[in-house]
């Protein structure tokens, strides 16, 4: 990144501070330490340093192939680190399963965060299931609330929409082990994006 200087009227030759608009201020005895007399730069908003995550084409296409490669991309996730698994992937009910090995805590039960990402997961899937053409959702606020421990096995969340907008979508995601007993309930409000 080039660095900028800019001159004055005045004929100080202290270095400019330059914004993403263009110089903000320059550097004075009382804002400055002595460390460095270069100027400080911002990065160019024009200039995207991540990629766009729509990619180009039609809205139409360009969601289809969005939702696709969120769907075949959870190597190296977080899922795929907890081996989680989607049993069901619909707008109306979504189940998603996660074994108990791979995410306990020291005491040798199921971790809290585990369930949590389990929780967050299985509404995450529903929710892009439900977006609207264009749009992806990004979860926005998580609950939840553990009811009792699991040691062994599976767990299964499944998400069920109680909300579902324009902007917003709220899913209820109940947790149960592999005798069907509840462990977990949670919800998570998700934004369209």
């Amino acid at each position: 990144m080039k660095s900028e200087t800019v001159e004055s009227a005045d004929s100080s030759s202290s270095p400019a501070i330059v914004g993403p608009l263009g110089p903000v201020g320059r550097v004075t005895a009382a804002s400055y330490s002595g460390a460095s007399t270069a100027a400080v730069a911002f990065p160019d908003p024009a200039r995207r340093p991540y990629p766009d995550p729509r990619p180009a084409g039609s809205a139409v296409s360009a969601s289809s192939a969005l939702h696709a490669v969120l769907e075949d991309s959870e190597e190296g996730t977080l899922m795929d680190t907890l081996g989680m698994e989607v049993v069901t992937r619909d707008p109306d009910r979504t189940e998603v399963r996660m074994p108990v090995e791979r995410a306990r805590q020291v005491v040798g039960i199921l971790h809290g965060g585990a369930t949590a990402a389990l929780i967050e997961t299985a509404a995450s899937v529903a929710a892009r299931a439900a977006a609207p053409e264009g749009v992806i959702p990004v979860g926005a606020e998580l609950t939840v609330s553990h009811l009792r421990s699991v040691s062994r096995g599976w767990v299964t969340a499944t998400a069920s929409p109680l909300h579902r907008g324009r902007r917003t979508v709220v899913y209820q995601v109940a947790v149960t082990d592999e005798d069907e007993r509840t462990i977990a309930v949670g919800t998570l409000r998700s934004l369209f994006t």
